[in-house]
């Protein structure tokens, strides 16, 4: 791995020698140096999670209750550098109690990291835990980087509450978006103790056969007590596994980034090695086509873009329109749920997340993906390449929807108005969500593209200075070799001159 980390600062060296950006393989060797297999504990609300985690720390870490639901992700790991709280971009350190306690401490943040010295953690030095927010619920919708944060982890944990075993549409919408399948996954029923054995062998059963037919999992599920006697079967056993393997998942990623950061260095240098053998005059000409070339990628990228933005926004509004025929047998009931003394603001919410989660799957990620494909088209073409992205996975719609409570603040009863306001927030939820993965996607695959012809292009402005100033100190030499040549026959002439007076 030092190796690794070494070759990652030595091209790093290289780019900034050759005025390439190298930043990012700065980053890279930080990050591989620092790197741990982040398993992510995921599950609904109420199911345990952050009582498995205290369990395996052996100490009450996070806050556990039936009342209050995990208000951002906490990241735990070995080492000694306390609690931070991550804010803006920024991270403050936090009081140890912080996470267990909540309230106003955590306002506005976006997640948390413990690096904790615990015993529990010293044998998984190579492992991060990630508690979660629990699916469906409003922390996790409105939490912007959840979503990438999950889908980054090299492992995952589903958690199960007895008292509740079941995959809902909404849990069922965002696990769809990860990569189960490819990535170590342990699937854990907690509350074991609640339940008689028979009571737990229909149960478990019933969800292995739900995680199969809903998610495409085959997994066996271990049934866990998180109380103060804690049986944490198979568990522990799960990391320790993750231990073992995490030395070659850090290599891995190392090498991953590796070769991302000195691809672009490569091509320059062979670029200037061809450019090297060509002559003035046709360093002049290949400038030229160079220019012409990029100004027409710039060209057919800018038509690409706006033709893909506007297909975005009217797959969002024809998503909008479709919409109102799933929402319309809701909004009466919603509408009597008031007077019933209910709120009805947590039902609307899960309903239109899935009605948000469904039309994004059957619309506007279609055509972000064709989008997609279009560009690596474009790229194959001109003989450049672009990095592959899970574009179609990007569950936007959380993110972008802002939940339905100040529908129903002013206590609206009428379900045709109640019915124009759902299809309005759902149609905002849509445009925006749009426009964001659209941006994002372009800014991902334009970039590249400009950056690799920007690359080539600066090779051959580096080859013609360079023959230019070898130019300049050719003609210098030369010039200084005349010079003195000229001082020698000057000199020699006058030494004939001498030599003669004297004969």
């Amino acid at each position: 791995m030092e190796e690794l980390v070494r070759r990652l600062t030595q091209a790093a060296g290289l780019c900034r020698k050759y005025g390439l950006a190298a930043e990012e393989l700065d980053h890279d060797a930080v990050l591989v140096q620092d790197y741990r297999v982040r398993v992510a504990l995921l599950g609904a609300f109420n199911t345990g999670k952050s009582a498995l985690l205290n369990a395996l720390l052996g100490t009450p870490l996070v806050q556990v209750s039936v009342q209050e639901e995990t208000s951002l992700p906490v990241e735990v790991f070995y080492g000694t550098q306390g609690i931070t709280v991550q804010r803006g971009g920024r991270a403050c350190r936090a009081d140890p109690t912080v996470l267990r306690s909540g309230g106003a401490a955590l306002d506005g943040a976006e997640m948390a990291r413990a690096c904790l010295p615990l015993p529990a953690l010293a044998s998984l030095p190579g492992i991060s835990l990630l508690d979660t927010p629990g699916i469906g619920t409003y922390p996790a919708a409105h939490n912007a980087g959840l979503p990438a944060l999950v889908r980054q982890a090299g492992a995952y944990i589903l958690v199960f509450g007895a008292d509740a075993p079941v995959i809902t549409e909404s849990m069922a919408a965002f696990l769809a978006t990860l990569p189960l399948t490819e990535k170590p996954l342990l699937c854990v029923l907690t509350k074991a103790d609640q339940f008689s054995p028979g009571q737990l062998d229909a149960i478990t059963e019933y969800l292995e056969h739900s995680l199969k037919e809903q998610l495409g999992v085959q997994a066996r599920l271990c049934r866990v007590c998180c109380t103060a006697e804690s049986r944490l079967d198979g568990v522990p056993e799960f990391l320790a596994a993750l231990q073992v393997r995490a030395g070659e998942m850090q290599a891995a990623e190392a090498r991953r980034c590796l070769a991302a950061g000195i691809t672009p260095l490569i091509r320059y240098l062979e670029e200037r090695l061809q450019n090297s053998r060509l002559l003035e005059p046709e360093l002049a000409r290949k400038a030229d086509l160079l220019d012409d070339r990029l100004a027409r990628l710039r060209s057919v990228v800018d038509d690409m873009n706006e033709r893909a933005a506007r297909l975005t926004e009217q797959a969002a509004a024809d998503a909008a329109d479709h919409c109102r025929e799933t929402l319309a047998p809701l909004a009466g009931p919603l509408a009597e749920m008031p007077a019933a003394g209910q709120d009805p603001a947590p039902f609307a919410d899960g309903t239109l997340l899935s009605v948000l989660r469904a039309e994004a799957r059957s619309r506007i990620f279609p055509v972000l993906e064709s989008y997609e494909k279009a560009m690596h088209r474009l790229a194959s073409l001109y003989g450049l390449t672009l990095p592959d992205r899970d574009s179609g996975r990007d569950a936007f719609p959380d993110s972008a929807f802002s939940g339905t409570g100040p529908l129903f603040a002013g206590g609206n009863t009428d379900p045709a108005a109640l019915l124009d306001a759902l299809q309005g927030l759902v149609r905002d939820c849509l445009t925006t969500g749009s426009r964001q993965a659209f941006a994002s996607l372009r800014e991902a695959l334009s970039r590249p593209l400009y950056d690799q012809l920007a690359s080539l292009r600066k090779a051959l402005e580096d080859t013609r200075r360079q023959q230019h100033e070898q130019a300049e100190a050719s003609s210098q030499s030369l010039e200084e070799l005349q010079a003195d040549l000229t001082l020698l026959h000057e000199m020699m002439a006058f030494a004939g001159e001498e030599g003669q007076s004297h004969v």
